[in-house]
């Protein structure tokens, strides 16, 4: 780049050069996000959802399937998880309030270990994401299954 001067570049040759430099680099990086509409997502999200559950287990006095949801009891109180708009996953309290915890599911569905015994204050879920993994966990309640156990001994 030299105007009429053979002496190399002027400060101001550099300055329009980085200016420009610039500009494209910042175009490129617009134009990928804009070309990048993959949602990825993240299954620390679906662990933190999962744990969120069993901190909820831990202090439930009894827990169940019923009606396509997934009900905590805990001190009278019915603390409800339910997968609705067909993609969400979210949490009430005694049937109040909202609270989106995961989204992008396919399918949430929890039942009773597949077991000939039969096993007090446990609940196997699993949830399908609509990118196709699967996650599924055990949850037990210990204070129904200590109650079980007091009461068949």
């Amino acid at each position: 780049m030299r105007w009429h001067n053979h002496e190399g570049f002027t400060y101001v040759e550099q300055l329009i050069g980085l200016s420009i430099f610039s500009f494209i680099i910042l175009l490129f990086t617009n134009l990928f996000l804009l070309i990048q509409t993959d949602v990825h997502y993240s299954n620390g999200d679906v662990i933190r959802f999962l744990n969120h559950i069993n901190q909820d287990v831990k202090e439930a006095d009894m827990i169940r399937w019923q009606n396509q949801a997934l009900e905590i009891i805990i001190d009278g109180a019915v603390i409800s998880y339910e997968l609705r708009m067909e993609s969400r996953i979210q949490r009430f309290k005694d049937k109040k309030g909202l609270v989106i915890l995961l989204d992008d599911v396919a399918t949430f569905h929890c039942a009773p270990p597949l077991s000939d015994h039969q096993f007090y204050g446990q609940l196997h879920c699993s949830i399908t994401l609509e990118t196709g993994q699967q996650f599924e966990r055990l949850f037990v309640s210990t204070k129904e299954w200590v109650h079980a156990y007091q009461t068949f001994r």
